[in-house]
């Protein structure tokens, strides 16, 4: 009974662990079963060193073909270079400005590009969610968290110049001002000032949200299958079933598919605002 909860668990897609479990088999050991990572390494940390793998070969790969100077060939070429320019046209340029943009570029690259891999390859079957973790979306957003700021304080002559960007600029000549408007300036600066560590947890959260969402439902519609043969359902009922969820499960895992690019574009977009808004504030 332990082992069958076990497997139904929506959420075993998208935990952490030290082992890549492959087939059920009533022996948790067996090689059908998976295999064991050595020492304190967990699946997460493989999927995300095989995503940095990755992302190092195609940005090496293209960088050389682009330094050739000839034209794009060939569908990878193309698609690589694409998506290099998208980002440097409808993300960086417009969030940050034609003028300090290309410092960022790198990245903003990255971060998409990584982003988006580890987000596809929770949806292969039998590999993991690792953007699905609360752990791995808050380390790539405390790295933006720290990127955001530094360029803050750099582009408004250190800490003191930054921080006087979190107060906003209010008419004190009014005599009504001239009693409410210190106690509302002192409100509004640490209204400021939290606003900045909420944005780094929307950046966390939104991704690790909805990359949750969308595994669980999917690992959870699969269940169905399961539970029917469990409970000792009929024939037809349990075919039923199985057809009925795995077309569901089809026509979600395209929405999903579009969700996965759709969070990648999102959380990189926010950090390019972000970092516009850091350098050039409105105030």
């Amino acid at each position: 009974m332990a082992s069958e909860n076990e497997t139904l668990d929506p959420f075993s897609h998208v935990s952490d662990s030290n082992a890549f479990e492959f087939f059920e088999t009533a022996n948790p050991d067996s090689l059908l079963h998976g295999f064991h990572l050595p020492g304190s390494i967990t699946k997460f940390m493989v999927l995300e060193l095989l995503a940095a793998g990755l992302l190092v070969w195609g940005f090496v790969w293209v960088a050389r073909r682009i330094a050739t100077g000839q034209p794009p060939r060939g569908k990878l070429w193309n698609f690589l270079e694409f998506i290099l320019l998208f980002i440097r046209d409808q993300i960086a340029k417009p969030a940050i400005g034609d003028h300090d943009y290309k410092r960022f570029l790198p990245y903003l690259w990255t971060l998409f590009l990584f982003i988006i891999v580890l987000n596809l390859f929770g949806m292969i079957p039998f590999l993991a969610s690792a953007t699905a973790s609360l752990a791995v979306t808050a380390a790539l957003a405390l790295v933006s968290f720290c990127v955001i700021h530094y360029n803050g304080f750099k582009a408004n002559h250190g800490f003191i110049g930054y921080m006087k960007t979190f107060i906003p600029h209010i008419d004190m000549n009014d005599p009504i001002m001239k009693v409410l408007g210190p106690p509302i300036l002192v409100g509004m600066f640490f209204l400021e000032i939290l606003g900045a560590f909420i944005r780094a947890l929307v950046l966390a959260v939104r991704l690790f949200a909805n990359m949750l969402a969308g595994h669980t439902v999917l690992v959870i519609i699969l269940s169905f299958i399961k539970i029917a043969v469990l409970a000792g359902a009929g024939e037809f009922i349990v075919w039923g079933v199985t057809f009925s969820s795995v077309m569901l499960v089809v026509a979600l895992s395209m929405l999903e598919l579009f969700v996965a690019c759709l969070q990648a574009f999102v959380f990189t977009f926010l950090t390019a605002i972000f970092i516009g808004l850091a350098m050039h504030p409105q105030h």
